[in-house]
């Protein structure tokens, strides 16, 4: 887990350095987002899925960002019982350039998910979609994948995801 972290870290990193220039530097600061999100299982494994997310990390220049993430996210299929997910994850994000307070992106998390009662169960996560800033609001769509690893089994959870947020 250690060493996935460090690289996810090392990648966050080379990413923000190759795509920005020296001038862009200037314009680097903190930002944060927490989403609220509901996701429509598709698949094999369908389950829906019910996350709330904090980002945080840096917009660097007016076309970037890359932050890590946090938070927890709930599978089920009837709302009654389900299963509790941690994910911790790298987020990218690439703004169109605009002149307004509207700021249209492409989003790209990855990391890793475990259950909080079975640290062993968990698996790779990944989540992509477009999406936009409205002032401090936040909208996106897009596709988020869950894997699971049981004894030695992968299971793969699909889903459409709708997320809703506040960006500062």
């Amino acid at each position: 887990m250690r060493r996935f972290l460090t690289i996810l870290f090392a990648v966050m990193l080379y990413a923000g350095a190759t795509t920005t220039s020296e001038a862009q530097y200037t314009n680097t600061r903190y930002q944060g987002e927490v989403y609220v999100s509901g996701g429509y299982g598709i698949g094999n494994i369908p389950l829906n899925r019910l996350q709330l997310h904090t980002v945080h990390g840096a917009r660097v220049g007016e076309c970037f960002s890359a932050g890590i993430g946090l938070g927890a996210d709930w599978y089920t299929q009837d709302f009654n019982s389900g299963l509790l997910m941690v994910p911790i994850f790298a987020d990218f994000k690439v703004y169109a350039p605009t002149a307004s307070r509207f700021d249209p992106f492409v989003m790209l998390d990855l990391g890793y998910s475990f259950q909080p009662e079975s640290p062993s169960l968990g698996g790779m996560m990944f989540g992509a979609g477009l999406g936009f800033h409205a002032g401090c609001f936040a909208l996106s769509a897009g596709y988020h994948l869950q894997q699971l690893s049981i004894a030695g089994i992968n299971l793969n959870m699909g889903a459409i995801q709708l997320k809703l947020g506040v960006a500062f």
